[in-house]
């Protein structure tokens, strides 16, 4: 009886840490993803015929474990009137947090303003790539290696 109301008083410590873990693990994620943006955004854009430079950046989505609580989606959302992206993830307890990232980042195509979403956890590669928008202004292009 005295193991079971021990367990019943470390369960939310457990949860609580298990969330921190995760927390800290995606923001980790989220700077990583920074860091490339700002790395590839100031380089020279290529010539014509040359490669574009670009930054492989690991995502890390923990699931549900005993250490860690499950992201249950996890976006980056250019912003339209601006030059940065707005990163934001929801923990499967309902924790939501959000981010800014220095850089507006696009998925596949400079021309659009779609965001770079995943549901669920896992281990993730992005590509990011500096290419030219519309209007002839520097860009990150993300997509899949």
């Amino acid at each position: 009886m005295l193991a079971i109301a021990m367990l019943a008083v470390a369960m939310p410590a457990l949860d609580r840490g298990a969330t921190m873990n995760t927390e800290r693990t995606v923001d980790s994620s989220i700077a990583a993803v920074d860091d490339a943006a700002t790395a590839v955004a100031t380089e020279e854009r290529s010539p014509a015929g040359h490669p574009d430079p670009q930054r492989v950046v690991e995502v890390t989505l923990p699931a549900q474990s005993l250490t860690t609580t499950a992201v249950d989606q996890f976006e980056i959302v250019p912003h339209e009137n601006g030059s940065f992206s707005h990163a934001r993830y929801v923990l499967e307890d309902g924790t939501t947090r959000e981010a800014v990232i220095d850089e507006r980042i696009v998925w596949l195509d400079p021309a659009k303003t779609e965001p770079i979403e995943f549901d669920g956890p896992g281990e993730l590669q992005l590509v990011l790539t500096l290419h030219s928008d519309m209007d002839g202004e520097p860009v990150v292009v993300a997509r899949h290696p």
